[in-house]
């Protein structure tokens, strides 16, 4: 199969907001790929298809389709690939994202240890998993880890052509790092430099990333008493979310932080 066109028009959905279409069209890539036994194909859209399901909630089925390609990667005799990583940092984001945070920080340590073995040099990569890593490690408070991995991420983004976007991310995860620290001007200042970042580039603000940076301003300005810019960021979260994974578990997050600011509003 022609993966080149399948990454393209993939890319074309969802820089569109077409995030829902998205599962039917890759699912349909998955029939035939399997109808024409192309092996490393199906690994790419197995991928593809658990990071759909991971941003509508769906857990358990994005899980099936990792363990799918795990299961191609030990047939094909492909362990300690590009893949292999690949599938790795994607399954410990999976895994993260439902709370298992041991878990996913064993399947990072693993893909650092896959990507530090291949000849050719992945910055891109490394800097996904090192966010990832910092994620991990902040939601078990190890703030003074967290913010190490963070900076090594933006240090590597930095040599990468046209990682603006990772860049906004990582600015965003940076900040979140600030805020549970306290440092709320150091906070507001690297969420603005990514939003920035994605009102320059529009196809930047797709897979929930500027939906994340807003919705983290948001709740800097709930704490500062600023009610009004804080509903109405979260409105506009809450519009980019659904657009592109319907009412998730995120949205319902920021709906919750929408009503308490309205409640402090009314009184």
């Amino acid at each position: 199969m022609d993966l080149n066109k399948f990454f393209y028009d993939l890319d074309e959905m969802m820089s569109k907001g077409m995030g829902r279409e998205a599962v039917q069209f890759i699912q349909d890539a998955i029939d035939e790929a399997e109808k024409q036994g192309d092996k490393r194909a199906l690994i790419a859209m197995y991928n593809e298809a658990g990071g759909l399901c991971r941003d509508f909630s769906k857990y358990d089925e994005a899980e099936e389709y990792y363990n799918e390609a795990f299961s191609l990667i030990r047939e094909m005799e492909a362990g300690g690939s590009e893949s292999h990583g690949t599938t790795l940092i994607n399954y410990g984001t999976c895994l993260g994202d439902q709370g298992k945070f041991k878990e996913a920080e064993n399947i990072f340590a693993e893909a650092v240890a896959v990507f530090a073995g291949l000849e050719t040099e992945d910055d891109y990569r490394m800097a996904a998993i090192y966010n990832n890593m910092s994620w991990i490690a902040q939601e078990q408070e190890n703030i003074e880890d967290a913010e190490d991995f963070l900076n090594k991420a933006l240090l590597l983004l930095k040599r990468v052509p046209d990682s603006d976007g990772e860049q906004a991310s990582s600015y965003t995860n940076l900040a979140n790092l600030y805020w549970a620290k306290g440092a709320l001007e150091e906070a507001k200042v690297m969420l603005i430099k990514a939003i920035d970042i994605y009102k320059e580039k529009e196809s930047l603000k797709s897979e929930g990333r500027y939906a994340a940076a807003i919705s983290s301003l948001a709740n800097i300005y709930f704490s500062e008493g600023e009610y009004e810019k804080c509903a109405a960021l979260c409105r506009e979260a809450m519009k980019e979310i659904e657009k592109e994974f319907g009412q998730n578990d995120a949205w319902r997050i920021v709906s919750e932080n929408l009503a308490e600011a309205e409640e402090k509003m009314g009184n």
